[in-house]
């Protein structure tokens, strides 16, 4: 499949839902960055929305040496907007460049920039543009995206205040009978093995797996090596197969350095920031509130496409449905928690996602915090049965929290919306993008 087609499989556009976030930041940003993971389209997308500028890739071997030579006379009088692919290869220089026509004309969307890495953690890239750019990122297709929904997605429209208020009197029967066909158990776990990445959509899963494997080694090579100075970077997918089985998990770095024996452990945690860097693992930092200071700080380790998890361990969709696969649970989590966080960036709400857990091991798997403060808890579970255990831990939270508490929803493999008590609810996995 060829650059301008990884936006389409089966022959079909597939729009981009943070499109229209885009083009609303660089209305604003003089220099606006998109980022995000090789293959999530960012080149096709970034192509899309500056019809009739210049496109610069610093792929292209005499672009690449035009940019480390004489970086001011590259992007200096383009025509507008000037997209520079893959920017953080130029480094610092270039980027100063960009600084400086910026300064000079203060027009918003003169440049967007994109990069397979977050410019803000290069170790090598000092210049961040701060005050210029404004930051975008693309993941790869939400679940909503790969099905070509028209809807935004649930937490999309609960926090984009596109459906009822979700107080203790909107979610009457007839609004919680509603919504799509769910998901079959089956379903949900070739959705968690065939992942977001648009290349690998119309693959055949053995195919994929070979693909995905293949990325992660590109990315190591191309990525990390060149950026990072790492010296070591061949055991990177031994590392980043060690998170693969602690997705969903709480992160702890002793842990990872132990099963994997890999230098000191100071030297496994950059090797890890590394694999954050290149947006191969996404961290959700902890929630906390006065009203629950015993809480555990650490953050906790997604994988941030569910099917490189489940391609690095060799998972298949037919493996993740035995009940006793013991990464079900987590990757069916990996799933909705990457979703969610897409859903979010849809939205351009300003809420965050975050996960919660005392010291008494109670635990609620994502909070979502809106931007006026009021929380959202999700609980997910790989049963057909929304468990009582969930409901009651989301009680103890919405008592605990108060006024804050928006409503809390256990995401489950069921069929049925069912209300759970006051705020509370259960609701099929596929609700998330079916709703």
């Amino acid at each position: 499949m060829s650059e301008p087609d990884l936006l389409r499989f089966h022959g079909d556009f597939v729009p981009r839902r943070i499109e229209p976030v885009l083009r609303s930041r660089m209305g604003t940003f003089r220099a606006i960055a998109l980022l995000g993971p090789r293959q999530s389209g960012k080149t096709t997308l970034a192509r899309r929305v500056a019809d009739g500028g210049t496109f610069l890739s610093l792929d292209d071997p005499d672009v690449y040496r035009a940019a480390l030579d004489d970086p001011v006379g590259l992007v200096r009088d383009r025509p507008r907007p000037v997209v520079i692919d893959e920017v953080q290869r130029g480094g610092d220089d270039l980027l100063r460049a960009v600084k400086l026509v910026v300064d000079a004309d203060r027009a918003p969307g003169s440049f967007l920039l994109t990069g397979s890495t977050n410019l803000l953690t290069v170790p090598r890239l000092s210049e961040s543009l701060a005050g210029r750019m404004g930051i975008v990122e693309l993941a790869p297709f939400s679940e909503a995206e790969a099905d070509r929904s028209e809807t935004p997605g649930l937490l999309a429209s609960l926090v984009g205040g596109s459906v009822p208020r979700v107080d203790a009197d909107a979610w009457t029967d007839q609004q919680l009978a509603a919504g799509g066909s769910p998901a079959a158990r089956r379903e949900y776990a070739e959705r968690i093995c065939r992942g977001g990445y648009p290349e690998a959509q119309p693959m055949s899963e053995p195919e994929r797996m070979v693909f995905l494997r293949s990325l992660l080694t590109t990315i190591v090579a191309r990525d990390v090596q060149e950026f990072s100075g790492a010296r070591r970077a061949h055991e990177l997918p031994r590392i980043a197969e060690a998170l693969a089985a602690r997705t969903s998990g709480e992160f702890v770095v002793s842990d990872v350095h132990r099963d994997t024996s890999f230098g000191s452990s100071q030297t496994t945690a950059d090797y890890i920031a590394h694999l954050e860097m290149v947006y191969l693992t996404v961290l959700l930092p902890a929630w906390a509130t006065s009203a629950a200071t015993r809480v555990k700080r650490r953050p906790k380790l997604h994988m941030a496409d569910s099917a490189m998890a489940a391609a690095l361990l060799g998972i298949t969709a037919e493996s993740l449905m035995a009940p006793t696969e013991p990464l079900r649970g987590p990757l069916h989590e990996t799933l909705v928690a990457n979703e969610v966080r897409k859903q979010l960036s849809f939205a351009a709400t300003g809420a965050t996602l975050h996960h919660f857990r005392d010291r008494r091991q109670r635990e609620v798997d994502l909070i979502v915090r809106r931007a006026n403060g009021r929380l959202i808890g999700i609980e997910i579970t790989a049963g057909m049965r929304a468990h009582s255990r969930k409901a009651e831990t989301l009680g103890w939270f919405r008592d605990t929290v108060g006024d804050r508490f928006e409503l809390g929803i256990v995401l489950y493999v069921g069929e049925q919306a069912l209300r759970l008590g006051d705020r509370l609810v259960a609701l099929p996995i596929s609700r998330l993008w079916k709703s």
